[in-house]
């Protein structure tokens, strides 16, 4: 008959699982909260770029950007990167500005709420001309005063491709008018092969 083995008794291994658990739940807690801050934030009007060959050299600060965005139907969108200056000038850090100079037709982000064919979430502040330009004024005032007169935003324009002339004309009076005679046109680069 055989003995039966006896069992040997190994000193048991206790880890303490609850910081592990702490930081994780930390963790998720923070990803979930920027990733939604972020998405609202970051939302931009998507525009149809025209293309060009020639490249400028001059980059872009990644900081201090002040973004006119022209759609085809017309509207003129006014942002800014720092919400601090958003919430200043329009009272809501994730509000966007909107002009629509053509009389003659509608908004299509108020008609539709959508630009192009996708909806748009941000708070839009609805703008005529003169308010438009004091918006762009306000806010390149707001960045100095928070920086002490240390930064500036640097403006750059993108307009779609299909936008109208009298939209970009509009634009350029306004631009002229509050003395914003420097700014950077953004475009596709086009390919230099010829076909």
């Amino acid at each position: 008959m055989l003995k039966k083995a006896r069992s040997t008794k190994k000193p048991g291994i206790n880890i303490d699982m609850t910081p592990l658990v702490d930081v994780i739940m930390l963790l998720l807690t923070f990803f979930m909260l920027t990733a939604t801050f972020k998405a609202a934030e970051s939302e931009a009007v998507e525009v149809s770029l025209p293309k060009s060959i020639n490249t400028d050299s001059t980059r872009l600060p990644e900081t201090d950007i002040m973004i006119i965005t022209l759609t085809k139907e017309g509207d003129v969108f006014l942002d800014v990167d720092n919400y601090k200056v958003r919430q200043t000038v329009f009272g809501d850090p994730f509000a966007i500005g909107m002009y629509h100079p053509d009389s003659t037709t509608t908004s299509e982000v108020l008609e539709t709420g959508k630009v192009g064919n996708k909806e748009f979430k941000r708070t839009i502040k609805v703008m005529n001309r003169a308010q438009f330009e004091k918006a762009m004024s306000d806010m390149r005032v707001t960045l100095l005063n928070l920086t002490e007169g240390k930064q500036d935003f640097r403006i750059v324009v993108k307009g779609d491709k299909d936008t109208d002339f009298g939209v970009v004309q509009d634009l350029m009076a306004s631009l002229k008018e509050t003395k914003n005679t420097r700014f950077a046109l953004v475009t596709d680069l086009k390919s230099e092969t010829i076909q």
